[in-house]
């Protein structure tokens, strides 16, 4: 079956160095007889090489990729700053100011006040209270809060590249699973991936849970996707895929489905409800969330083609804002990418992942309006993995997406770091 369980649960480690041996002159030489430490800045240099090969083939082959994306993400924001502005150059933003947009705002606020404060009043019922946490916890360490949630983002970003790059490796191999990484770092929303917003920390639980389920590790798989479900709400669509991906794994094993590992699939939904149950002390009501989403967003549930009809008239809106306009547009776009890719993914016959895709795209086309649909298409992981499979069967795939997709992301980039609304 496609989404058996790996057998090779050591496939991802290091190969061992090769010992020092006495080189005969007070000094360890390498194998081949080199000194391996002549002067202090050579042997920080074998340290260093020797701690590098320690590490896992998934970081080795992806932590490189990722903090150079980050470096040019960052070198374009500022970039931008400068050649956008015609205010004096001693007055340009800095980085911290360029990312400190939208609903960064909002989840530092919980990061430092928790929800219904009176020291703001925005109705940030509505994002769950992952990121907010991580925000706090890496506070205690750096002092400002927008760099804090930089950090978060950047860190979960580099869990997100190797538990994506090691899921693909082991279907295709290291070649093409590079390009899963690519894909996701060019996807043209990956500007949240910068940002201190929650899709970051979302796919990194979420993409390392489910390696952890292909290893047939179902309580650590259990615990990181109820991670996953502390972040968003797609992490109500990823528990549900978790289990439906339990049972696949388990019938593919040759294992009986009802037995003690069953019990991990409880804990996915621990964070959710225990989160309904914090606003429902704090509130009185049961329908916190739902109240902050329509009272503070206008939201709430509705057909899908009734929020299509909603979404449709402000994308075809001659008379609104550009930037607006675009927005919907894509909102459009992303309902029509989780239909489609729900669907590839239930012909080739990976249930698992169609089960989150799809159920993740019910729940964002079932409102009034769409919105944030596509930060979903941006978190469907099982994306990329098919774009590397297509691409280790067809060399074209990697440049033609490259070459649409990359610009769009620069631009957003741009868009996003200069105040224009993006998502």
């Amino acid at each position: 079956m496609a989404e058996a369980a790996s057998q090779d649960p050591s496939a991802d480690a290091a190969e061992p160095s090769h010992p020092a041996i006495p080189s005969g002159r007070g000094h360890l030489a390498e194998p081949d007889g080199t000194s391996a430490a002549r002067s202090p800045s050579a042997r920080g240099i074998h340290t260093a090489r020797a701690a590098w090969s320690r590490l896992p083939e998934s970081v080795r082959a992806t932590l490189p990729l990722w903090l150079g994306s980050r470096i040019a993400v960052a070198l374009l924001s500022l970039a931008a700053a400068r050649a956008l502005t015609s205010r004096p150059a001693r007055d340009a933003p800095g980085l911290r100011t360029l990312w400190d947009h939208w609903d960064v705002g909002l989840f530092t606020k919980v990061a430092r006040y928790g929800y219904l404060s009176p020291a703001y009043s925005d109705r940030t019922e509505v994002d769950f209270p992952g990121l907010p946490l991580a925000i706090r916890l890496v506070h205690l360490v750096v002092p400002d809060w927008i760099v804090a949630g930089l950090v978060v983002s950047l860190l979960a970003g580099a869990v997100t590249a190797a538990a994506l790059w090691r899921l693909a490796a082991d279907e295709v191999g290291a070649p093409a699973a590079r390009f899963a990484v690519v894909s996701l770092i060019s996807f043209p929303y990956a500007v949240f991936l910068f940002a201190a917003y929650s899709e970051g920390l979302f796919l990194a639980f979420a993409t390392a849970s489910w390696l952890a389920a292909r290893r047939q590790r179902w309580w650590l798989a259990g615990l990181l996707g109820a991670g996953a479900a502390s972040t968003r709400i797609s992490g109500v669509a990823f528990g549900v895929a978790l289990a439906v991906q339990y049972v696949v794994g388990r019938r593919a094993a040759g294992r009986p489905v009802f037995a003690w590992p069953a019990l991990a699939l409880a804990l996915p939904p621990i964070p959710v409800l225990a989160y309904l149950g914090y606003l429902r002390a704090r509130t009185g009501g049961w329908g916190a969330y739902t109240d902050a989403m329509r009272d503070g967003w206008h939201r709430g549930t509705d057909w899908p083609w009734s929020g299509w009809a909603t979404t449709w008239s402000s994308a075809t809106d001659g008379n609104g804002a550009s930037t607006f306009v675009w927005f919907w547009r894509g909102e459009l776009l992303a309902v029509v990418v989780g239909v489609l890719l729900t669907v590839v993914l239930l012909i080739g016959r990976r249930w698992g992942e169609a089960t989150f895709v799809g159920v993740m795209t019910t729940i964002m086309a079932c409102t009034n309006y769409y919105a944030s649909g596509i930060r979903g298409i941006l978190v469907a992981f099982p994306l990329y993995l098919l774009l590397a499979r297509a691409a280790a069967r067809s060399p074209r795939v990697a440049p033609v997406y490259l070459l649409l997709c990359t610009p769009v992301m620069a631009t957003l980039v741009i868009a996003f770091t200069q105040g224009q609304w993006v998502d």
